[in-house]
């Protein structure tokens, strides 16, 4: 008799327990009806209007000013590619003042470089300035000067910074 009680008992709770699931899922299932009937019919009455293009204004450019006659010229490295092998390609980018002239020397143990990619320029706008040659396959290996000298109306600057010339990783 005691097993039929607890019998009775556990199959009271197994049924109790899947109507209560049944109840739950019917109610997600009604309330996941009416969400999507009711954003259907916000969508259907938004749907008459057609929508206006958006115009959008362009961002305003940023103009640099000229600097005054008697501003004080400068220069400094902002970007090198630095080491390399010989015979590969380098960088050098120099921020100075705008409008200036620079001319560029790189001497590989006290031999001028002589490649085209080293000739004087004029910095852009934002005084930037920037060169890029071929290291001669030739190229001793260390450390090598290269020397900018940036020069706007009477004045000038000079920036120094070494190429650092290695032997292949193997």
């Amino acid at each position: 008799m005691k097993r039929t009680i607890r019998q009775s008992r556990v199959v009271r709770s197994v049924r109790n327990a899947a109507i209560s699931m049944l109840v739950l899922l019917v109610l997600a299932v009604g309330a996941g009806v009416a969400y999507t009937w009711y954003m259907g019919q916000s969508e259907v009455e938004n749907t008459s209007a057609v929508a206006e293009p958006v115009e959008y204004e362009p961002a305003p450019v940023v103009k640099p000013r000229a600097p005054a006659e008697n501003a004080k010229v400068g220069a400094s490295v902002q970007a090198l590619t630095s080491p390399v092998q010989p015979g590969d390609n380098t960088s050098l980018t120099v921020k100075s003042t705008p409008g200036a002239s620079c001319a560029i020397s790189v001497i590989y143990d006290k031999m001028p470089s002589t490649d085209s990619g080293l000739k004087q320029q004029i910095a852009d706008d934002f005084g930037i300035v920037s060169w890029a040659w071929t290291v001669e396959p030739s190229a001793p290996l260390g450390a090598w000067p290269m020397k900018v000298t940036c020069t706007y109306l009477k004045q000038s600057a000079v920036v120094q910074a070494d190429l650092d010339v290695a032997e292949p990783i193997e």
